[in-house]
């Protein structure tokens, strides 16, 4: 049964998601067009639901002794003399960046409305749920695509070299992010790139998944809720 449930989830995150992804985000984007007012907020508990599956699924994996803790980078990283310095250093650059941007946040928003407006938090429930996709996206996400997937290709395509195994997992990344746009695909794809290469330095997911988490955490930081279209409307009311 195990056995089973690895190839599945190989093959979801492989096939199923990206199109899935796409379908809630075409879904969302046309129940904001007509008005739905919790609109957002659907389209983020979806994505939460699929966040704590998959990540439900990796653990069962592990807690069953299918695949063992290391093997998933669920252990501490090694060096941690330069691994935590790199972490607050790397987490703080983030933020730093997301408050620059900040003055733009009204331009950027227009600039992006086509491809990812309707992940875009609005009203100060869809921030809180954006805040728990953040975090959720960093643990299941590099759970499932650096932990899970770098070992499933070990050890059902062991032919392959480290740096392939990192540049597939990356591409399937990318194309995870089907819903946003192609060019979104090249970006996250090379987001994913950097993440792997981190994990495989550290022997653990402690850095990637806080990084990650931080990366879409920033957008909080980029759009105060001042810059939201419905915040504005209600305070021209």
């Amino acid at each position: 049964m195990t056995l089973a449930l690895v190839h599945l989830l190989a093959a979801y995150t492989v096939l199923a998601a990206p199109w899935l992804g796409y379908l809630w985000y075409q879904r969302a984007r046309k129940r904001i067009a007509s008005g739905t007012p919790d609109a957002k907020s659907r389209l983020y508990r979806s994505l939460v639901w699929e966040q704590i599956i998959t990540a439900g699924v990796v653990l069962a994996l592990w807690s069953s002794g299918r695949i063992p803790a290391a093997s998933l980078g669920l252990v501490a990283p090694r060096m941690w003399r330069w691994s935590l310095p790199a972490l607050l250093l790397i987490v703080g650059a983030i933020a730093w960046s997301g408050l620059q941007l900040r003055p733009k946040a009204v331009k950027i928003r227009r600039s992006l409305q086509d491809s990812i407006g309707a992940l875009l938090p609005d009203s100060q429930q869809d921030r809180l749920w954006w805040g728990v996709v953040s975090v959720g996206a960093g643990v299941s996400e590099e759970l499932v695509f650096r932990g899970f997937l770098l070992y499933y290709l070990s050890v059902y395509l062991p032919s392959m070299n480290t740096l392939e195994r990192a540049l597939l997992t990356s591409l399937v990344f990318g194309l995870g992010h089907l819903y946003q746009g192609w060019r979104a695909i090249i970006g996250t794809g090379i987001l994913g790139l950097a993440f792997a290469g981190l994990y495989l330095m550290t022997g653990s997911l402690l850095l990637p998944i806080a990084i990650h988490a931080a990366v879409d955490y920033r957008m909080l930081l980029i759009f105060p809720p001042a810059t939201s279209p419905t915040v504005a409307a209600q305070g021209n009311a």
